[in-house]
C-alpha cells in the first residue's frame, strides 16, 4: 500500500534538510526562476539572475524597457535565451499590470491568466502560485513524479495528467501553504540525493533503513 502524502512529506522532513525554498529576494525573480528553470538546471539559474542583479535589470519595469539582445545575453547561462527573454518579457508586461491584484483572483482563474502568458506553463504557472502568491497548490514536476513512483502512486506520463489524477491526496492531507513550499524543496533535495546513489529504488530503499539515509 502506498503512503499518504502527509506520510511522505513527514518522512523526507526527518532525513532531508530542504535549505531555502523558492530562493529569491522578490515576488518578480520568483517568476524570473520559474522561467529561467525551465529544461536547465538551477546552478544556471543563478548565474543569470545574478548577471540581471549586476545590471540592475531584476525587476518587471527593467526587464519591460531592456533591448531583447541585452537580455538574451544576460540570461545566457540559463540557455535557450532566445526563447526565454521573450517569455521574461511577456511575464514582466503581465506583471506590471496584474500583480497588485493577483490576490483578489481565485487560485484556478489566476492559474488560468499565467498559463495564457506565452512562456508560462502549468509547472511554471504552479511555481508562481505557490511561492509568490501563496496558494496552496503542489508542484507535480520530474522529481516529484519519480518519488511518486516510488512511493507506489503510479503517477500517468505528464505533468498536468498527474496533477489531475492525483491532486485530490493532495486535498486529503490538509497540508498548509507553508507545508507544500517546504514539500517541493524536500522532494528537489531528495531526488537529488536519489541521483547521487543510482535512482530512487536505491533511495527509498535508504529512507525506510534506520541510519542508511544520512
Amino acid at each position: 500500500m502506498s503512503m499518504s502524502f502527509r506520510q511522505l512529506y513527514e518522512l523526507l522532513d526527518a532525513h532531508v534538510e530542504p535549505g531555502t525554498w523558492w530562493p529569491a529576494d522578490t515576488d518578480f525573480e520568483i517568476g524570473v526562476g520559474a522561467i529561467l528553470t525551465q529544461n536547465t538546471a538551477w546552478i544556471n539559474v543563478e548565474q543569470a539572475t545574478r548577471a540581471l542583479q549586476r545590471s540592475d535589470q531584476l525587476c518587471a519595469e527593467a526587464i519591460a524597457r531592456i533591448d531583447v539582445d541585452e537580455l538574451k545575453n544576460l540570461i545566457r547561462p540559463a540557455g535557450f535565451m532566445n526563447a526565454k527573454a521573450a517569455y521574461l518579457k511577456n511575464f514582466a508586461t503581465w506583471f506590471l499590470t496584474n500583480h497588485e491584484t493577483a490576490h483578489l483572483i481565485a487560485t484556478q482563474t489566476l492559474r488560468a491568466e499565467l498559463t495564457s502568458i506565452k512562456g508560462v506553463g502549468p509547472e511554471t504557472a504552479d511555481d508562481m502560485l505557490l511561492y509568490t502568491y501563496d496558494r496552496p497548490v503542489f508542484i507535480w514536476d520530474t522529481y516529484a513524479r519519480r518519488m511518486l513512483a516510488a512511493a507506489g502512486h503510479e503517477p500517468p506520463k505528464g505533468y498536468e495528467p498527474t496533477r489531475r489524477a492525483l491532486s485530490s491526496r493532495v486535498v486529503d492531507a490538509k497540508f498548509t501553504v507553508s507545508e507544500l513550499q517546504r514539500f517541493h524543496g524536500l522532494i528537489v533535495e531528495a531526488g537529488k540525493r536519489a541521483t547521487a546513489v543510482g535512482g530512487w529504488a536505491t533511495y527509498w530503499d535508504q529512507l525506510q533503513t534506520p541510519g542508511k539515509s544520512r
